[in-house]
């Protein structure tokens, strides 16, 4: 199987709304460089162009992944969606972000100050988590990075100033709530995995460098969950919260 025949089976899957199964091992992407490969053909089968991206890492320091989101799908609150458009939803709470300007590829490294000097906004988003694969979890690492890091939607809310909230918010432990139809869905231990997610925007910026992407400020760049997946197995609303950012909704149908 080539690059290109998982990323059309990727996207049949998607328009089909039919589960495939997990390519056979050695039809799996070899290595990193070959899952995002296919992951820019399949936004370039997708048609949607490229609305967002989704960046995490396990641990501070840990090497990074990330992946692009379709501009279909990156969605402004208070939004709704039917359950029955994703194969399973687990929905995270997360904070993204928006560069200021366009930010193009060159041969010498961004440094960190440099990527920051450029963050624009910052927003709370939801993340719907979906597959495309039967399977999943139980999916090959790299197979899972192919198919855009198992990214079902994205769900921002309102955009605040970068620069306004630089110094004064708390990125590594932010009060936060997220709730299912009023429930609590908060655990006793929150925090993003990778620390201050604001270094992951280093990563990602030289990341599209190497790849020869431009990043686009109406780009949504979301940075991993502070709570953790939770599934959402019926109709419900999802509302989470910042303090000091503000609310992002999602009713799911």
């Amino acid at each position: 199987m080539t690059p290109s025949d998982l990323a059309h089976r990727l996207v049949a899957a998607r328009r089909e709304h039919r589960p495939i199964d997990v390519p056979a091992p050695d039809s799996l992407p070899p290595d990193a460089a070959n899952a995002y490969a296919i992951q820019q053909a399949v936004i370039a089968e997708f048609g949607a162009g490229t609305g967002g991206w989704k960046v995490g890492a396990k641990a501070p320091g840990a090497e990074a992944a990330g992946a692009p989101i379709p501009a279909s799908l990156v969605l402004n609150s208070p939004a709704r969606a039917a359950r029955s458009a994703f194969f399973r939803v687990l929905v995270e709470l997360e904070i993204a972000f928006r560069f200021s300007e366009a930010i193009e590829p060159r041969g010498r490294a961004y440094a960190r100050d440099e990527v920051l000097s450029k963050v624009g906004v910052v927003l709370p988003a939801i993340e719907i988590v979906d597959s495309r694969f039967a399977e999943w979890p139980n999916v090959a690492p790299l197979a899972q990075l192919a198919d855009l890091q198992n990214n079902g939607a994205l769900i921002t809310g309102h955009a605040v100033a970068y620069a306004g909230i630089a110094r004064g918010f708390d990125f590594v432990s932010p009060e936060l709530e997220l709730t299912l139809d009023g429930r609590s869905l908060v655990p006793e231990v929150t925090g993003n995995p990778a620390g201050d997610p604001r270094e992951l925007l280093v990563w990602f910026v030289n990341h599209c460098a190497a790849m020869g992407i431009t990043i686009e400020p109406e780009w949504t760049i979301t940075t991993g969950s502070y709570l953790g997946g939770h599934n959402v197995d019926k109709p419900g609303i999802v509302r989470g919260h910042f303090d000091g950012l503000g609310e992002v909704e999602i009713e799911l149908t």
